[in-house]
């Protein structure tokens, strides 16, 4: 009796994992979830897993892709691609919203699927989707860490780390949001400084890298397309406090600028200052940073930026995140006129004064004069420290060393 213990046992063991497989197909979510609860975080991994491999019913075939996806684990690229082109519509919608959780990996794995695996149109459409994922990504990494649309070398190196024709995306997106950005431009998107901010944001909240890219890869093209909003005139009508403007709007005004045509850079900072008249110094911190970004970007005028800065530093002093925002920008500055020693004590008061550290120092080729220095070493470890706390897909991005 004892030697048949252990084959008792396994007996045991494998119908335990064949009643939760069963159970996984249950009609009923309730019925899912208890037979899930049974099972380990791995456990339920390896069984998804298995369950891609093998097929099984629609189902259970969208909770593992669901699962597995949200590993965003490269290994896993092959068991969700086979799904994409399958006939039944939910499990397609599963395997795609899968393989967008991969982001910008899924694009070569896609391209080298096998013909014979998923028909040309779904390929088609599922490369838009990637590509179109990737460029919301790059631009809500940049709205994160540079907020003041400063220009530096690596700027859009991740946005181009794909082999695909990006900028046509880009002007593709620009002009289907045309009507909006005149809207903006015009003061009729944003009232009281509410925005129109959701769960899901629009291209027109996050997408300044867009055009700035465009502004340094074609800018000619991208006159042709939107130079004609550059002549957009402010509805006129009674507001409290300053129109809140796209980052979309803001690049714009600030590509127009460089082009020649300042009218609507100067119109946006008269607004801004016009909004100050009421209220006390220290309620409008962030607004002089603002102003002063457009001035030091815009307006190629950092002198005027920098004066800004000093002459309003210590109320910015009363809004931590603005004040470390200030700092910085003067340290920007500091290095293009070659003051670095200057600019090194800039960059300290900036990660002194804020729990809100930028970041974008980590990536800022501006300050590479410095980095022997060792002052300029410790910056660097403390914005890595702070960086981890950040989700991932807001940190400042750096490619994979190739023998990585």
């Amino acid at each position: 009796m004892w030697r048949l213990l252990p084959l008792w046992i396994a007996f045991t063991a494998l119908s335990s994992l064949a009643a939760q497989d069963v159970s996984l197909d249950a009609p009923t979510a309730t019925e899912r979830a208890a037979a899930e609860s049974r099972l380990s975080s791995e456990e339920l991994l390896k069984l998804c897993r298995q369950r891609l491999d093998s097929g099984g019913s629609p189902s259970s075939v969208i909770r593992a892709l669901d699962l597995i996806g949200r590993q965003r684990d490269g290994q896993d690229l092959a068991r969700i691609l086979k799904y994409i082109g399958d006939l039944e519509a939910a499990v397609a919608t599963a395997a795609m919203d899968a393989l967008r959780q991969q982001g910008s990996a899924a694009l070569k794995a896609l391209k080298a699927l096998d013909d014979k695996a998923v028909d040309r149109t779904t390929r088609k459409q599922a490369i838009e989707q990637l590509l179109q994922d990737h460029v919301y990504t790059c631009c809500r990494r940049d709205l994160s860490i540079n907020p003041f649309r400063l220009d530096f070398e690596t700027r859009f190196q991740e946005l181009y780390s794909v082999d695909e024709p990006v900028d046509d995306l880009l002007l593709k997106l620009l002009r289907d949001s045309r009507s909006d950005i005149r809207d903006d431009i015009s003061g009729q998107r944003y009232y009281y400084g509410y925005g129109t901010y959701g769960s899901q944001r629009s291209f027109l909240d996050v997408g300044g890298l867009a055009v700035a890219a465009l502004a340094r890869s074609m800018p000619e093209k991208l006159m042709a397309e939107m130079g004609e909003l550059a002549r957009t005139e402010r509805e006129e009508g009674y507001y409290y406090g300053w129109m809140q403007r796209s980052p979309v709007t803001m690049e714009l005004a600030i590509f127009f600028a460089r082009q020649g045509n300042a009218s609507l850079c100067d119109r946006l900072i008269s607004e801004m200052e016009s909004s100050m008249r009421w209220g006390q110094p220290d309620q409008f911190a962030r607004t002089h940073v603002q102003i002063a970004a457009l001035q030091i970007t815009a307006l190629a005028e950092p002198a005027m930026g920098l004066e800004r800065i000093n002459d309003h530093i210590k109320n910015l002093a009363v809004d931590g995140a603005a004040s470390s925002q200030a700092h910085y920008l003067r340290a920007h500055v500091l290095m293009q006129l070659g003051e670095e020693g200057a600019a090194l004590r800039a960059l300290e008061d900036s990660m002194e004064t804020s729990d809100f550290a930028m970041v974008m120092t980590l990536v800022d080729t501006t300050f590479k004069p410095l980095a022997s220095d060792r002052r300029f070493q410790a910056i660097l470890r403390y914005c890595e420290l702070a960086s981890r706390r950040m989700d991932v897909s807001l940190r400042p991005w750096r490619p994979v060393p190739v023998n990585e």
